[in-house]
């Protein structure tokens, strides 16, 4: 029978590293708790993959942002899955979490909102080693590198033709779609103002993708279907 609130002493305390919830190095013998954080990371992963690549919403995505967007929300799916972790293993750790995301969130620039969930993943696997909780940063850590690596191994990128006749538009993007192709790029979407004369292509680069022979491919673009170009890559 559990002794009552106020007769309970300092011997009556069990600390968390005696009830197994991966506190310090032996942790990574604990094959139980090893698994259970493995499910919990993948789980959170496979699911937010789910949602983020809806077939609806990345039907209708048409800029570098929104195609980019499911990478930001796997990881941030991740973050979450790890910062419940925490608190399930140090309950008073809920706070202090709150108030590192708050501050980053505010006083913080890091860019886009991908790169700020790899802020807030790394800062929690910071916390995890603070808190001696190796098993869940190392784990995390691991996963995180592999998503990383699948998620951005290729490149979206938007090149935008201006300077283009209005008549000419479509045989330009015939053009530039085919020299795009041609170098090994999936083309994800176009954007066509024949009242401004330009062409916007959205396309997806392979790893080691050389913009210096995309570059000499538009050169070669008869002139009378070619326009003045700029860059923007995700």
């Amino acid at each position: 029978m559990l002794a009552p609130a106020d007769t309970l002493t300092q011997a009556d305390v069990v600390p968390a590293s005696d009830l197994g919830l991966g506190i310090g190095w032996q942790a990574f013998l604990d094959l139980g708790f090893i698994t259970s954080v493995l499910l919990i990371l993948a789980a959170a992963v496979a699911l937010a993959g789910v949602i983020a690549y809806h077939p609806t919403t990345r039907a209708k995505a048409s800029t570098i942002e929104e195609i980019e967007q499911p990478k930001t929300f796997i990881m941030y799916s991740l973050v979450g899955a790890i910062i419940a972790i925490i608190v399930k293993v140090q309950p008073s750790m809920a706070l202090v979490v709150f108030g590192i995301g708050g501050l980053m969130r505010f006083r913080t620039n890091v860019g886009q909102a991908k790169d700020t969930g790899r802020v807030i993943l790394v800062t929690v696997i910071g916390l995890s080693c603070g808190l001696e909780l190796y098993i869940v940063a190392v784990l995390t850590t691991v996963i995180a590198w592999a998503l990383i690596f699948v998620l951005e191994r290729q490149s979206i990128e938007r090149v935008v033709v201006q300077g283009l006749d209005k008549d000419s538009i479509q045989r330009a993007s015939d053009a530039y779609v085919g020299v795009l192709r041609g170098c090994g790029c999936a083309v994800i979407g176009e954007q066509k103002r024949v009242n401004k004369g330009s062409l916007a292509i959205i396309y997806r680069a392979p790893r080691g993708f050389d913009r210096g022979a995309l570059e000499r491919g538009f050169a070669e673009i008869p002139e009378d279907a070619r326009g003045t170009i700029s860059w923007e890559t995700a």
